[in-house]
């Protein structure tokens, strides 16, 4: 029996899925991809932040898009993205996650008249995964939902 021509594919996406993952210490079973057209991916990420201390943080990835962090959408709401890094659509996972780790230090910073103290974006646990995992679909069912236009 001959293997799936996209085998190799959809192999190397979740490796490079799970390489992310790991490199900001996530379990690569709180990530997830899709080799379709486009492909897609999504990481839960366990981190909060002071500007958004309710909510939990993802990264998504779409092959025609690039890059995203974005708050954890609530029940049929599409996710807010906080950064975008649509160039290169692919970078290597290590360029992934210092990008992250940039986005996650500017969050934490206090923003001017700012009232809250500053807090740390440090990780938090997040038992919740699978449901997160359900609830960041957008309104067409598939992981990611698109970047909202002009906001990055």
């Amino acid at each position: 029996m001959k293997p799936d021509p996209g085998h190799a594919d959809i192999k190397a996406l979740r490796s490079y899925v799970e390489a992310v993952a790991v490199l900001l210490y996530v379990e690569p079973s709180a990530s997830w991809s899709e080799h379709s057209s486009p492909s897609t991916a999504y990481v839960a990420l366990a981190d909060r932040c002071p500007r958004h201390a309710d909510r939990f943080l993802m990264l998504q990835w779409a092959e025609d898009s690039g890059w995203c962090l974005a708050l954890e959408p609530q029940g049929a709401e599409e996710p807010v993205v906080l950064a975008h890094w649509p160039k290169p659509v692919r970078p290597a996972a290590v360029v992934v996650a210092r990008r992250v780790r940039q986005a996650l230090a500017e969050l934490a910073r206090p923003r001017e008249n700012a009232t809250r103290s500053r807090q740390d974006c440090g990780p938090k646990p997040a038992a919740d995964v699978p449901e997160r995992r359900r609830n960041a679909r957008g309104s067409n069912g598939r992981y990611p939902p698109a970047p909202t236009p002009g906001v990055s």
